[in-house]
């Protein structure tokens, strides 16, 4: 069988993996830039052949009656590893309009090229490169956006992709630029395209000794902020295809800057990104005068008052004494924002029920992994605690509690006490003692309903594009015997208080962050991409067993874990705070909005915290997933050579 491959390079991996798949399998790979020049027709090649795969570029090409004949690939296109690259056009200063080319060839760095056309140096350019930067301009949430439309490509050509998308992410970054794939990548594809055409397959281990070509050109790094972000490791070696070795960032920056020079300034035109929107995003004046940005670029030396020309969230008058108490906005800057169709998980103290339900109510894609039986109406799902957080772990307290629970669906961790008993007889689990109101009548029952409960929770840190994890106390009962930590107390819901097997214990500062970032770290082996906002309940403490008032524990409590908080989410670039517990006992409110038992939050509170984080984090504009796919479609079409140029639109 004859079968021709039109594509970007990718094809030339893909005829290969083919080949070596079948070997009966008589494969030419040619480059889709032989049919823009014409040196290739397309008619010939369907003529000539048995088969065509292309990707879908080529589509509106292909005549009626030849249709049968043409199978698609999907492009390879996934920039969330790699988001600062771009290509770039000008006019030379002798007027010819050519690609520019770095030492990366024909890739350049999109923040390079902004800061280049906007007066920075080279040090300052250099500087720029990190947390705050990636963080203004998307780079460090647009995982989600790039694997949706990634696979809505697979998918609207009949190759479904999602499992196999899944074990490449296992295997690490999969991608050498945004638009190079791995071989094993390739080669996944190649079998499901055998697969779908009816073929037959005679090795599946082509990966094995294929030669990985894509390899050899330039490899572009993940930065570390934004490997950091993804669970990887991350620097800024840039692999050059000629000569072969890396450079450091400060000898690409010079390269490149070198290389825009050469080009009439003002014609410099980049490919997949806007300069106004870099503008506005980075801090920059309409007309490109510079105006400092904040945060990743030095201030020069002065003798200024370095508060002088602060936004007003700095300065307590303007932002929390003057304003009505319902226009107070404690958030500034999100790290990222969640879109209407990520699968947002929630878990912890009762106060992050709320989230659930606004989530729910506003249309977003709550995610719950563990649903009641069909036979049971809403009042019944609820009294039996489905759908009250994502899987019925009832409340998570503590920080300990949530990493056992992580431990536990591992099986690194098994407690030793598996039930207590109700003075009634009936059984309940002492770490979700009240999520079943009549029980369990055996160890049987409850032990099924533990495996079942396990596998939801399981699949929900799977599942889950981000986690808001509410932090309720640092007060808590543990076993003696190996440290379990129950949500209540020994008594309250079922066994009995039995000093000699447990015993009470008042988390500190430096042991809720330790717990919290074990969790992180064992989250992101399960599903590296998750994204977490933590929270603190703003409910006091109903009783204190320290032996002082309960509102000097509740402040201790608040204060540990607001701390903890902002220890973990300064050491980890996938986390971000939400100030829920400012916005209910913030000075400002003097009080309104906790009910007259100056502990339960009124709906007014609520609600405040709701609007806050529905307006900072919550991307409720379908507008977003229409661009990334717009964006993946202008990534598609980029070839890998300098007919890149012809993807720009003259103006």
């Amino acid at each position: 069988m004859k079968i021709a491959i039109v594509s970007n390079c990718q094809g030339d991996g893909l005829a290969k993996c083919l080949m070596a798949m079948n070997a009966t399998l008589e494969v030419e790979f040619v480059v889709i830039t032989k049919l823009w020049d014409g040196s290739v027709q397309l008619g010939d090649l369907l003529r000539d052949y048995d088969l065509v795969l292309a990707q879908k570029m080529i589509e509106p090409h292909v005549a009626a009656e030849h249709a049968h004949k043409v199978h698609y690939f999907p492009s390879f296109a996934f920039p969330a590893f790699h988001p600062d690259m771009t290509y770039v056009r000008g006019t030379r200063q002798d007027g010819k309009v050519d690609t520019v080319y770095t030492p990366m060839v024909h890739y350049n760095s999109a923040i390079v090229l902004h800061g280049y056309l906007r007066g920075l140096s080279v040090d300052e350019i250099v500087a720029s490169f990190g947390h705050e930067t990636f963080s203004r301009l998307g780079y460090l949430d647009g995982w989600p956006t790039a694997k949706a439309a990634f696979l809505q490509e697979a998918d609207e050509i009949g190759l479904p992709l999602s499992d196999r998308f899944d074990n490449w992410v296992k295997s690490g970054c999969f991608m050498y630029s945004f638009n190079h794939p791995s071989i094993h990548v390739i080669a996944d594809v190649s079998a499901d395209l055998l697969t779908k055409l009816g073929i037959e397959i005679h090795s599946r281990n082509a990966a094995r000794y294929v030669v990985d070509d894509l390899r050899t050109m330039p490899v572009w790094p993940i930065y570390p902020e934004i490997a950091e972000s993804l669970g990887l490791s991350g620097d800024y070696a840039f692999k050059r295809h000629d000569p072969h070795g890396t450079i450091s960032l400060r000898q690409f920056v010079e390269e490149s800057v070198a290389a825009y020079a050469e080009f009439q300034r003002d014609t410099l035109e980049p490919l997949n990104f806007r300069l106004d929107e870099y503008d506005r995003l980075l801090g920059f004046t309409a007309n490109g005068e510079r105006v400092e940005p904040q945060g990743h670029v030095k201030r020069a030396p002065g003798k200024g008052n370095p508060y002088r020309g602060l936004p007003d969230f700095h300065f307590w008058k303007r932002a929390v004494a003057e304003p009505a108490m319902e226009d107070v906005d404690p958030v500034s800057s999100p790290r990222f924002t969640v879109a209407r169709e990520q699968k947002v998980a929630t878990a912890g103290s009762c106060f992050a029920q709320h989230i659930a339900r606004t989530l729910s109510a506003n249309g977003f894609n709550y995610l719950v992994t563990e649903t009641a039986p069909p036979e049971l109406d809403a009042s019944q799902a609820h009294a039996r605690n489905f759908g009250v957080f994502s899987a019925r772990y009832g409340n998570v307290y503590t920080a300990r509690q949530l990493l056992q629970l992580i431990r536990r669906i591992n099986g690194d961790f098994v407690p030793a006490e598996q039930y207590w008993m109700r003075d009634d007889g009936r059984l309940v689990d002492p770490f979700r003692p009240q999520i079943e109101p009549d029980g369990f009548a055996d160890i049987d029952a409850l032990v099924h309903a533990r495996d079942a409960h396990f596998a939801s929770v399981r699949a929900m840190f799977e599942q889950m594009d981000v986690l808001v994890f509410t932090l309720g106390l640092t007060e808590g009962w543990r076993s003696r015997e190996d440290g379990a930590v129950y949500p209540l107390a020994p008594g309250v819901a079922g066994g009995s208080m039995d000093p000699e097997r447990y015993e009470f214990v008042n988390f500190t500062a430096s042991e809720v962050v330790a717990d919290l970032q074990a969790s992180l770290d064992l989250l992101r082996v399960i599903n590296p991409a998750a994204k977490v906002i933590l929270t603190v309940s703003p409910v006091p403490l109903i009783a204190t067993f320290e032996p002082r008032h309960v509102l000097t524990s509740t402040t201790y409590s608040k204060s540990v874990l607001r701390v903890a908080a902002d220890e973990i989410r300064a050491a980890n670039a996938h986390v971000e705070y939400f100030p829920s517990y400012e916005i209910i006992t913030g000075a400002y409110t003097r009080g309104a909005y906790f009910e007259e038992d100056l502990r339960s939050v009124k709906d007014a509170g609520v609600a405040h915290v709701m609007r806050l984080f529905l307006q900072h984090y919550m991307t409720s504009d379908d507008a977003t997933s229409d661009a990334a796919a717009r964006a993946h479609r202008e990534l598609a079409n980029i070839v890998c050579d300098e007919e890149a140029i012809a993807n720009f639109q003259v103006g």
